[in-house]
């Protein structure tokens, strides 16, 4: 296999268009930082690469705007942004060594999507290079743009499967002038969402709402179901929290980042020790939330004020169960992480089996099919399915 660097989007674009002519197979990375990730790592004819294109293009401080090329690593961009008191809102895993494309391109995200969302609510535009050998340009520079389909949002998550994506516009923010945690440890699971309802009916908007189950909070040497805020914003307004929410553990300066930071990396983290491990990212209602963690033997953190959880197995095994109640319950359930043969052998991605959901993967077979008719571009690693 050979592998390309492009040092420009147009060598990258004629690098696949060549690939494509000569029907030969393509796997496309950045830093590599989630190999684990996704579908089945295939072997390919050529491995194209975009570690080269790291430049920042455009930056506009006080339009709250920046275009970055796709291999950029994602911790140099925001300790560039930081300098100016502003940030990409985005805390995905893997942060020290992820590229910006890669972070985009698995739609990847951490607690603070509470508070901002995820990619597809940041990037504001982006170009990326086809099988042809063209480079398309959608979206601008723009906070609001509403000129036409913005193709690249099809890109947003996609793992590489349909197009390269060479550099990526975003909305910034400014960094919060403060921080603060508040952290309230519960023996029974009922009595931690007792308390996130109170919260979200509340007049409290906290960034980030993490339900962490006690196995997993022993990895922060604490105890029980913990349930975990973030608050940011003016001295007045950390006072209000710090008021409503009087009876918690309050976190402040280092020791609210580091705890966050553990939060954020706990996948990486987990995949280190547990090298049979896997992780399934599960969406639910917010109702059907505390039945998912009562059914999971082991660690899992969740999203709990958007029903995404992180579920954490020692082995393919040991998720058995939970898939079939899944299905029951028409949750959404992906593997996120799992050894290679795991992936290439097993069914990673379950969507319910209503007409919805069969008419959303049609849609997007038919997407691919438009990007990729020859299906040679990173096969199967949009979790094994496309």
């Amino acid at each position: 296999m050979s592998c390309v660097t492009p040092t420009s989007a147009e060598s990258l674009a004629s690098a696949l268009r060549e690939a494509a002519a000569a029907r030969r197979s393509i796997s496309v990375f950045g830093n590599d930082s989630k190999r684990l990730g996704g579908g089945p790592v295939l072997p390919t004819d050529i491995s194209i690469s975009t570690a080269s294109l790291r430049r920042v293009l455009q930056y506009e401080p006080r339009d709250l705007t920046i275009s970055v090329e796709a291999g950029m690593p994602f911790a140099e961009l925001q300790a560039l942004l930081a300098k100016n008191g502003q940030m990409i809102a985005l805390d995905p895993p893997f942060s020290s060594r992820a590229t910006i494309g890669g972070v985009v391109a698995a739609n990847a995200s951490g607690p603070m999507r509470r508070g901002y969302g995820t990619a597809r609510d940041l990037v504001i535009g982006m170009s990326f290079a086809m099988l042809d050998g063209r480079v398309v340009k959608t979206g601008g520079m723009v906070v609001k743009n509403v000129a036409g389909l913005d193709m690249g949002k099809l890109l947003i998550g996609s793992f590489g499967t349909l197009a390269v994506m060479t550099n990526i516009n975003f909305r910034l923010h400014s960094l919060p002038a403060a921080c603060r945690t508040y952290l309230f440890s519960y023996p029974a699971l009922a009595a931690a969402i007792e308390r996130r309802d109170k919260i979200l009916k509340s007049v409290l908007q906290p960034v980030a709402l993490d339900l962490i189950s006690p196995t997993a909070a022993a990895r922060f040497d604490r105890r029980g179901h913990i349930l975990a805020l973030r608050a940011t914003g003016s001295p007045a307004v950390l006072a209000r929290y710090s008021r409503d929410l009087s009876d918690a553990e309050e976190l402040t300066e280092e020791k609210e980042t580091e705890f966050w930071q553990s939060v954020r990396e706990f996948t990486p983290d987990f995949l280190l020790r547990q090298h049979e491990g896997v992780v399934l990212r599960v969406s639910t209602t917010l109702k059907d939330l505390p039945l998912l963690v009562s059914l999971v033997p082991g660690a899992c953190i969740s999203r709990a004020a958007s029903g995404i959880t992180y579920v954490y197995l020692s082995s393919w095994q040991g998720g058995a169960s939970l898939w079939k109640v899944a299905a029951e319950r028409k949750w959404i359930i992906t593997a996120e992480f799992a050894p290679n043969d795991i992936r290439r052998s097993a069914s990673l991605w379950q969507l319910p089996k209503s007409e919805p959901g069969a008419a959303t993967f049609a849609m997007m077979e038919k997407v691919k099919h438009m990007f990729d008719p020859d299906n040679l571009l990173n096969r199967l690693r949009l979790y094994g399915r496309i």
